[in-house]
């Protein structure tokens, strides 16, 4: 209100219109400048005498007031466009879902539906009923027109608040839409757009009146649960949870059941200070089969908001079979440990391939007499049938040029993984760093000098995990040792050490007795393991060895696939020198080969992701080459969990290379009911060649009392919304602007008006301002 009263208009005026002059005085004016510059100077007599910094502050005071003075005679005026009178509509759109129930401030009274109603019968002003229209909606899920305020209630089940914008902007056929107003709290938890360029360009301004406390006082919230979708059975399974409070101080106990079994139970410390907290929690996946697991956390009695204290989460435990093919070129007590500690699990098919003598070989685990009877597989699509190829101690010369091309391709273009050991004939000392695969490795490969020692040599050394292979489950070999003795287990040293079960499991592991030397790790590459003679336990007491820290195991993407390099070959030592039922080295190599082998990309990929209340289709199918099948006929067979299937065919999408659709409905109902879906896909190749084959995968659609989970005013989307469409954001309490807002940057049919200022306070108290600025420094000065 003050700055209209001072300028006569709102401040979008200003910024919205064009300075401008109503009269053009010409000579006149012109006159009448000399003739005030020219009074200036006779008055200025008096003060002939005064030194010129005294001189100089009055003459700027009497010139700045005769230029206000010629502004007035000039009729000074703002051009702007406004909205046209009777044509225009300004629709006011209210946020109906189920969040809106809750308070609107601190205290228990009013909702925030309330609190909408109230500004839209009381407090929100827009321009004369002459001028606009108004169009009243309300949106959950979708769109709807409102008969009425108070028909409206808060009870849709999701806040769809971009799509219901979007839609309103751009589909309304009513008449010239200038604005729209739009009361929410800002809460978005579904939808299918992800931005606002499609609002943007409708070029409607959206002005949203921000509803709800920016922060829930002691509310304890699950923001997320990150879990794979599918595991094998048996396995160690981490579960990151994401947690959101605005407690003082305190904990949580989190629990994670499958029905009434608890998998996990851990105590979480709440920090002031961190308000967003990520703890992993690991669990046993069990026995096979679909298990829908709970997570929730033990809330104190003062949380606000129960219901966003607990969320589902789908889990897959389906037997996986992965094909592994181990070539070995010499026999060596490495290759018969791995072969023991990999054959312990059922979901690896291990082939190795071994040369005994330079005319001899021996093949294990093979199909068939046909299967490695020439040492590499015979074709590309032979090769690309497994899931993770092993090179040890096996020279560069043993494959020929298309075989290595193959190999590298193997892990480029199929997405295959590949791990190569340490060996006499390994890496740089078998000649693997002038052939392709070597662009494939974590590593960069130097070979000895001809006079040089090899790179490969005995070194005894601890294998000691880095920060990022705490952090993996890739060389997780400490969970079960933990499950089983807990911290109580831990030795004495162990203890004083700070070390955790995992690190302890590493610490106490037998020194290895080979390595060979590798160049720096590539850009891409993270390192797992390194060889040092660090912290040592043994017999319950810490032994600290010196020796710099050198890379061992060291991992990497590249192309489609992944790569890997274990820089030694006696591991075996961790067997051997252990009692006979320690499992870490069957551990170690059965989760090394299991990660890697399972990193590589499927022939067929069905992802089914749920998005609101829709489920996302995503089909990658590929012939035996890895080639996409874009020529295929792909159908989604769709069961919901009332058990009323129904089909839909799946598109080619070039641009994904994958076949896929969202599917956003069943039957006449405005989205997918809550539940589990199972999706069944089935491909079938152009022209009736070979058989169809299918897909499935389960999802879960739909979150209980999703309107309690990210319940504060989102603040941050409403400022993106006003900001990329033109608008503002406005607080209940301030409101005053609106009105003048929507008529100065209304997106309908306008008008041009000239407004005029000449009247504008701000010139008259600007000139008095200017003389009493003279008269007090005259005074002063002694010029009166």
């Amino acid at each position: 209100m003050g700055f209209e009263w001072l300028f006569k208009y709102s401040r979008s005026a200003y910024e919205r219109g064009e300075w401008t002059f109503a009269n053009e005085l010409g000579v006149f004016w012109w006159i009448a400048a000399v003739g005030l510059l020219a009074l200036s100077f006779a008055f200025g007599r008096r003060m002939r005498g005064w030194p010129l910094l005294h001189r100089a502050p009055v003459h700027i005071l009497q010139l700045a007031a005769a230029v206000v003075i010629l502004t007035l005679l000039a009729a000074p005026a703002l051009e702007v466009e406004r909205l046209a009178p009777g044509v225009n509509t300004v629709a006011m759109l209210v946020d109906a879902s189920a969040s809106m129930a809750l308070a609107a401030g601190a205290g228990s009274e009013p909702t925030r539906l309330d609190a909408a109603k109230r500004l839209i019968e009381e407090d929100i002003r827009l321009p004369a009923e002459g001028e606009v229209r108004t169009a009243l909606f309300h949106f959950g899920n979708r769109l709807h027109p409102a008969a009425s305020l108070d028909a409206l209630q808060a009870t849709g089940e999701g806040s769809r608040l971009v799509d219901a914008l979007t839609d309103l902007a751009a589909h309304y056929d009513q008449g010239a839409l200038a604005a729209v107003v739009v009361l929410t709290d800002g809460a978005q938890n579904g939808g299918d757009r992800t931005d606002l360029e499609d609002l943007a360009a409708t070029g409607v301004p959206v002005h949203a009146v921000a509803l709800g406390p920016v922060a829930i006082a002691d509310d304890i919230e699950l923001q997320d649960v990150l879990l794979p979708p599918r595991v094998a059975p048996n396995t160690q399974v981490t579960a990151r949870l994401v947690i959101s409070h605005e407690t003082t101080a305190g904990s949580v106990r989190v629990r994670i059941r499958d029905g009434r079994s608890v998998l996990a139970a851990e105590t979480v410390a709440l920090d002031p200070r961190t308000p967003i907290v990520t703890e992993d929690i690991v669990f046993a996946s069990g026995s096979a089969g679909l298990k829908e697991l709970a997570v929730e956390l033990s809330a104190p009695a003062s949380d606000p908001l129960p219901g966003n204290n607990t969320r589902s989460h789908l889990l897959d435990v389906a037997a996986s079979r992965y094909r592994v093919l181990y070539l070995e070129g010499e026999p060596r007590w490495e290759f018969k440990f791995i072969r023991r500690a990999v054959a312990e699990d059922d979901a690896i098919d291990l082939a190795t391939w071994l040369r005994t003598t330079p005319r001899k070989t021996y093949r294990q685990g093979v199909a068939g007499p046909d299967q490695l009877a020439e040492g590499f597989p015979a074709s590309l699509e032979a090769l690309y049938d497994y899931h993770l190829v092993i090179l040890g101690s096996l020279p560069a010369t043993a494959l020929d040029d298309r075989q290595h091309d193959w190999l590298e391709a193997y892990v480029a273009e199929r997405g295959g993984s590949l791990l190569a050991l340490a060996g006499r004939n390994a890496l740089a000392d078998g000649g693997w760093d002038v052939k392709p695969l070597a662009r494939a490795l974590p590593v960069v490969l130097e070979r000895p000098a001809p006079d040089a020692a090899p790179a490969y040599a005995a070194l005894e050394y601890a294998a000691h995990p880095t920060a990022a292979g705490l952090a993996s489950d890739l060389i997780d070999i400490g969970s079960q040792s933990a499950s089983q003795g807990g911290a109580a287990g831990q030795s004495p040293g162990a203890v004083e050490y700070g070390l955790t079960p995992l690190e302890e499991a590493w610490a106490s592991l037998p020194m290895l007795a080979d390595y060979q030397r590798l160049g720096p790790p590539k850009l891409g590459a993270t390192v797992y393991l390194e060889a040092q003679g660090n912290v040592r336990v043994e017999r319950g007491a810490v032994i600290v060895r010196g020796g710099g820290a050198r890379p061992l195991l060291v991992a990497q993407p590249y192309g489609f696939g992944r790569s890997a390099v274990l820089a030694t070959a006696s591991t075996w030592r961790w067997r051997m020198r252990t009692p006979a039922d320690d499992p870490r080295h069957s551990l170690f190599w059965r989760q090394l080969v299991r990660h890697l082998a399972s990193a590589a990309a499927p022939q067929r990929r069905l992802s089914v992701a749920a998005q609101g209340g829709a489920l996302n289709l995503r089909v990658a199918w590929k012939n035996a080459r890895f080639d996409p099948l874009a020529d295929a006929t792909v159908t989604a067979r769709i069961t919901p969990p009332d058990g009323a299937a129904f089909e839909t065919s799946l598109p080619w999408i070039g641009s994904e290379g994958a076949f896929g659709k969202t599917v956003a409905a069943i039957g006449g109902s405005e989205q997918m009911p809550p539940g589990i879906y199972r999706v069944d896909v089935t491909a079938q190749v152009a022209g009736g060649l070979g058989t169809a084959e299918t897909v499935t995968r389960l999802a879960q659609v739909g979150t209980r009392n999703l309107e309690h989970f990210g319940a504060a005013r989102n603040d941050a989307l409403l400022a993106r919304i006003a900001t990329a469409t033109g608008g503002q954001v406005w607080r209940p309490d301030d409101l005053a602007g609106l009105r003048e807002a929507i008529a100065f940057t209304g997106a309908g049919i306008r008008e041009r008006h000239r407004l005029p200022l000449w009247d504008a306070p701000f010139f008259y108290l600007l000139l008095v301002l200017l003389k009493c600025a003279e008269w007090s420094l005259r005074r002063i000065w002694g010029g009166i």
